[in-house]
């Protein structure tokens, strides 16, 4: 059924009341039939004195209404609309089972109608309510079947048409207790019904209403069908996605008296609703995080392809701190992230980045406006963590939620690897000095342009004066890798400068169970020409590789017109140490680029199959000082698999 609700003058009213219902060409047949196929004309009862139905486009039957009608043993059958409908009037047509006779009694919507028992009536009202004033009527319609086809539905509900203004936006959900039934089940005599309408006492149980909001604004509209009493007040509380309360205040300090078939208009100005300690808000959406500790906040979120966010707390908006963390998730592009670093050679550089994880420090929007991205390849679900134990420098963690691989024995994407300059360029990014800058740990200084003098963190290298700190090492889940002269850089790790070498050393695979065969796959470039000599991975702890391919990527040298390779692809044959080393040597499957000046270096694919791999297993990845220089080399991913 369709309803539109219209303020109107008395005389109006009247003058609508008058109208001509009329069928111009059909002749029905008006016999009623008490049992078989059954058509009744049933109309239905306008709500008075502030409002009216007319017979066309405003309160009329609707293609595809139903009633429930009564058999003579207490059950109900659904006689649908025969017809287009646009009528205040209009024919309903059905099939009595064999068997059966008709009932004296027609309820609409049908889902209300329960039972009938001789003279009383079951009903059941729904707990929950779409709030708005939509074009589906939301009350229940009882009518008397009597000695001719024709059935008068009246109301058995009074109404509260009501307007919640400054209506709180972290709100999804508004429930309202009146101390007495607003919905549930209730039994009631047919004619009190019809009479005096449905009333709490009728209830067989107490239950409030709950009206759900769909898009929230700052003015909410409901239409309310309760049952008919004086109520002393009815609380609103409004709660959040998750059911939290955010506030609660009476719709009225008043007692509000509902009649049947009447409305009763009401505007409620929300109060101001405080801010919680910690919200989201996902693409205009607020939610509350959840506390896990002291100052601690987390909470998993769906998310689209692509959306941004902030995170409020205690109100005002933060995003990542200029330079702190990617600041995102997927592809990174935002000009202050400290991923992609900002107008360092961007005209010359086309590597993009993806990451699935983030961490950083977090400043207020005021300070740096620098809303979180999500930029992925789908739709997925993202879990945030906020630190904001320290006030002055609160912390943000995030990464995209998958579904756990059972065959995976150890991964690491460096994604929370992101300063040193630009994709592979050392001195020209916007790096900074480890006592200035930890990563994911607050600022102690002014991050700068670095000039090549330690311009990155070197977690755990003794020779130099910029070794990480425990705290670095720990954030960023590295504490249990061993390092020599190794710095990071965004997305990666770099091995190696000049002649000092270096290497990388994994934690044990401790999930393996007695021996096993394995994948290993290593992302991985070479600098420049200075970066010519061996690289060896090696197995410690257990282990040998049997067999092994290499793969390229198809690249272009921005500092030689013309100098544009396709991908490469080739068997790997030398192993040493009984096959517990794999030898790279500088050639076209594992190239230096050709300058400096080419900052999107030649990235390199190894999968090496190896068997014998034990909880004790590691793998390192080894840069000597060979005849030249120690090879410099950057590793992005490392991913031991099952076989």
């Amino acid at each position: 059924m369709k309803r539109i609700l219209t303020t109107l003058s008395a005389a109006t009213v009247l003058l609508a009341g008058c109208k001509d219902y009329s069928y111009e060409t059909w002749t029905p047949d008006t016999s009623l039939h008490t049992a078989g196929d059954v058509s009744l004309m049933v109309t239905f009862e306008n709500l008075q004195t502030k409002v009216f139905m007319d017979d066309r486009g405003h309160g009329t039957w609707e293609r595809g209404d139903q009633i429930a009608v009564a058999c003579s043993d207490g059950s109900f059958e659904i006689f649908n609309l025969d017809g287009t409908g646009d009528t205040k009037r209009a024919v309903f047509s059905g099939s009595l089972p064999a068997g059966k006779q008709l009932g004296g009694v027609v309820v609409y919507p049908p889902s209300a109608a329960k039972s009938i028992s001789g003279d009383n009536l079951t009903l059941t009202l729904s707990e929950v309510q779409q709030a708005s004033v939509s074009s589906a009527y939301p009350g229940v319609l009882v009518g008397k079947v009597g000695s001719d086809w024709q059935v008068d539905l009246k109301q058995v509900l009074g109404f509260i048409n009501v307007r919640f203004d400054n209506f709180p936006v972290e709100a999804s959900s508004i429930l309202l207790d009146a101390g007495a039934a607003l919905s549930g089940t209730f039994t009631a005599n047919v004619d009190d019904l019809l009479a005096a309408g449905l009333k709490p006492s009728d209830a067989q149980t107490v239950q409030g209403l709950s009206l759900a909001v769909k898009n929230a604004s700052k003015s909410i509209y409901a239409m309310v069908p309760v049952p008919v009493a004086d109520y002393s007040t009815i609380q609103a509380i409004f709660l959040d996605n998750k059911g939290k309360e955010v506030i609660s205040q009476p719709l009225s300090d008043y007692s509000v008296g509902i009649s049947r078939a009447e409305l009763h208009d009401m505007t409620v100005t929300c109060a101001e609703a405080p801010a919680p300690p910690c919200r989201i808000n996902l693409g205009g959406e607020r939610i509350t995080m959840d506390a896990v500790a002291e100052g601690i906040f987390e909470g998993e979120f769906e998310v689209p392809a692509t959306t941004s966010f902030t995170i409020e707390l205690d109100g005002a908006p933060f995003g990542f701190a200029t330079s702190s963390g990617a600041g995102g998730l997927g592809t990174i592009s935002a000009d202050n992230s400290a991923l992609p670093v900002t107008k360092v050679r961007a005209s010359k550089s086309k590597r993009t980045y993806y990451v699935k994880r983030a961490q950083g420090t977090m400043a207020s929007t005021d300070l740096a406006d620098n809303p979180f991205t999500v930029d992925l390849e789908s739709p997925g679900k993202m879990h945030v963590l906020v630190d904001a134990t320290d006030p002055g420098a609160p912390k943000y963690k995030i990464n995209v939620v998958q579904t756990p691989d059972a065959s995976v024995i150890f991964h690491e994407d460096f994604d929370l690897c992101v300063f040193g300059g630009d994709y592979l360029a050392p001195a020209d990014g916007k790096g900074c000095k480890a006592d200035s800058y930890d990563g994911y740990m607050p600022a102690t200084g002014t991050v700068t342009q670095n000039n090549g003098s330690f311009p990155f963190d070197y977690p755990n290298d003794v020779t130099s004066a910029a070794e990480a700190k425990p705290e670095y090492m720990q954030a960023y889940g590295l504490q249990d890798w061993e390092f020599a002269y190794a710095a990071e850089r965004p997305g990666g790790m770099q091995l190696c400068a000049g002649a000092i070498a270096g290497y990388m050393l994994t934690p044990a695979f401790a999930t393996v169970q007695g021996s096993t065969d394995a994948v290993i796959e290593i992302e991985m470039a070479r600098f420049s020409t200075s970066s010519t000599d061996p690289v060896y991975i090696k197995l410690q702890g257990g282990g040998s590789f049997s067999s092994g391919t290499i793969t390229r990527d198809a690249y272009t040298a921005a500092s030689q017109a013309g100098a544009s390779y396709p991908e490469v692809t080739g068997e790997l044959s030398a192993y040493e140490d009984g096959g517990a080393t794999a030898v790279l040597a500088d050639n076209d499957f594992f190239p230096h680029s050709i300058n400096n000046a080419d900052i999107d270096k030649p990235v390199t694919h190894v999968r090496l199959e190896a068997s014998g791999i034990t909880s004790a297993t590691k793998l390192m990845i080894d840069c000597p000082k060979g005849a030249k220089n120690a090879p410099r080399i950057f590793v992005f991913d490392i991913k031991v698999t099952r076989k």
